[in-house]
């Protein structure tokens, strides 16, 4: 799509620095043919991108207009008079694009249910799961780091796969098999907390071939994880 786009004039927020046509009017015309090829026949997440990029097309042209700047594409008719209609593409289609590529998650106080549930089933103190999330995704059950650990606990695809998580970024399925991994590190470093955590975050492997030689990003984790759980602790200790 870039590409197509890149010939469209050096006021293009699009220009990589190739042929561009000689007029305006050239160029808005280009525009409206890719944009209308692409919205035909896009998938559905290539469709997500164009919105994006539609409604960012739209606040150039309105800050250029208020400033009283040529415009980019200024006889570029807005949405609603183009021959596809743009707004019912963003009011119908956009959101049911979202839902099919990020289904509806739970809310905070079923995330809650969810991390009980987990601790009765595995004996991992609640606000020892809640302060691993908060630190792995801060809450962002679509997270994904650098590394494509993925969800609240940021699992990673081999370790999720061996828990039998078939979605990531199901939060209960995420939550379930993060605190079931947590467990299994408890029970293997005899209810060593910082070992576990640093296992978690380093990787099993890593911390026993080298137990003393914990990275500073590891060591980092610790002492944060610990912070929130004791924040935790204490807000749900009774007065």
């Amino acid at each position: 799509m870039i590409e197509k786009l890149a010939p469209l004039g050096l006021n293009s927020p699009f220009n990589t620095g190739k042929h561009h046509p000689s007029s305006t009017t050239d160029s808005c015309a280009l525009f409206s043919q890719i944009l209308g090829e692409e919205l035909s026949g896009g998938s559905s997440l290539e469709k997500t991108i164009l919105d994006f990029l539609i409604k960012t097309m739209e606040s150039l042209m309105s800050l250029e207009r208020q400033k009283g700047l040529p415009a980019f594409c200024a006889e570029l008719p807005l949405a609603g008079s183009m021959p596809y209609d743009l707004s019912l593409f963003r009011e119908k289609a956009v959101p049911e694009i979202k839902q099919e590529i990020w289904p509806e998650q739970p809310k905070g106080q079923e995330i809650d249910g969810i991390i009980q549930e987990a601790s009765a089933r595995f004996g991992v103190d609640p606000d020892l799961i809640k302060a691993v999330i908060t630190v792995e995704s801060n809450g962002n059950p679509r997270a994904v780091s650098p590394a494509g650990a993925q969800g609240l606990m940021q699992l990673m695809p081999g370790t999720a796969a061996e828990l039998g998580v078939t979605d990531p970024f199901n939060s209960r399925q995420n939550i379930m098999a993060g605190t079931r991994y947590l467990s299994r590190l408890l029970d293997r470093y005899q209810g060593n907390r910082s070992l576990a955590l640093a296992a978690y975050n380093w990787g099993m492997g890593n911390l026993e071939k080298n137990p003393k030689g914990l990275p500073r990003e590891t060591r980092n984790y610790i002492v944060r994880v610990e912070k929130k759980l004791q924040t935790y602790a204490e807000n749900s200790s009774p007065a």
